[in-house]
C-alpha cells in the first residue's frame, strides 16, 4: 500500500531534521508546537509557520535546516525548489494531478 503524500512529506521533514540528531529534531517539534501551536502533522499545510519557528530558533542557520529538508524532498518527489513553501506548493499540485 502506497503512503499518503502527507506522510511522505513528513518523512522528508523527519529525515532532514534528523541530520541534526534525534534530540534536536524532537526539540524543534516541541518548540514549534508549544510556541506556534503547530503540530508535526500540520506542517505540510502550514509550511510558513514551520519556517517562522525555525527562523526564530536558529536565525540564518534555519536556511541550513531548510536545505536538508529540501534535499530529502528532492530525492523523494523528484522536485527542485529553493524554498520549503514552494516545495510544498509543488507537491500539493502533484497530488491534485495524481489524487
Amino acid at each position: 500500500m502506497a503512503r499518503k503524500p502527507g506522510d511522505r512529506v513528513l518523512a522528508c521533514v523527519d529525515k532532514g531534521l534528523s541530520r541534526l540528531g534525534e534530540t534536536i529534531k524532537n526539540v524543534i517539534y516541541w518548540y514549534i508546537e508549544n510556541e506556534y501551536g503547530l503540530k508535526r502533522e500540520e506542517i505540510p499545510e502550514k509550511p510558513e509557520e514551520f519556517l517562522k519557528g525555525l527562523e526564530k530558533m536558529y536565525g540564518p542557520g534555519a536556511r541550513v535546516i531548510e536545505r536538508n529538508i529540501l534535499n530529502e524532498m528532492s530525492e523523494e518527489f523528484g522536485i527542485a525548489s529553493e524554498s520549503l513553501t514552494e516545495a510544498f506548493r509543488i507537491i500539493r499540485g502533484l497530488n491534485c494531478k495524481t489524487g
